[in-house]
């Protein structure tokens, strides 16, 4: 069922790129994220925040009017401050962007992230996290962009198996810069 649904949404993404290829831009972007884990089970003593880094690539196909779809793939350090509770993931955000005037925008729409790294491999995390994104854009110049977003987990982080009985979702304020070619 979940290998129908994603071969559905590829076929339907790389549709929408031959259909809009023409018009389309790419670019890079990359920024600082404050993260955390949303967890009420967690000791005080590890919810502070972790700042890291967002790096990737993006690409922007106009839709109709003032609508666009930017689907983008990126490296994201999340978590929280303390190292075990650190986690890298590749993020794949698929936006609607829709551009209020010539210089701002808003962004929304679903993540899906695979983590890639952990700290000493414990397991004690799940492998996919899915998210909502939800943003504001500014075009300083024709290629030049700054975006402010948040990101909101949807689904619990902590995998029962490593022997965590906690449940948490990811949250991440990103503040990024990015080049459209």
């Amino acid at each position: 069922m979940n290998k129908r649904i994603c071969s559905m949404f590829l076929f339907l993404i790389f549709g929408l790129i031959t259909t809009y290829a023409q018009e389309s831009s790419y670019g890079i972007r990359m920024g600082v994220n404050v993260s955390s884990i949303n967890s009420s089970e967690l000791p005080e003593n590890l919810e502070d925040g972790r700042v890291g880094v967002v790096v990737g690539f993006l690409a922007d196909f106009p839709l109709k009017g003032k609508l666009s779809f930017q689907p983008e793939l990126q490296y994201s350090s999340q978590g929280n401050k303390d190292e075990r509770l650190q986690l890298n993931y590749i993020n794949m955000p698929l936006l609607l962007k829709y551009n209020i005037t010539e210089f701002l925008n808003i962004q929304a729409g679903p993540l899906a992230g695979i983590k890639i790294w952990e700290w000493e491999n414990n397991d004690n995390y799940k492998t996919f996290d899915f998210s909502a994104v939800g943003g504001i854009g500014v075009n300083v110049t024709e290629n030049i962009f700054v975006d402010l977003r948040y990101i909101h987990g949807l689904s619990d982080v902590f995998d029962d198996k490593g022997g965590l009985t906690f449940e948490g979702n990811n949250q991440v304020f990103q503040i990024a810069l990015g080049y459209r070619m």
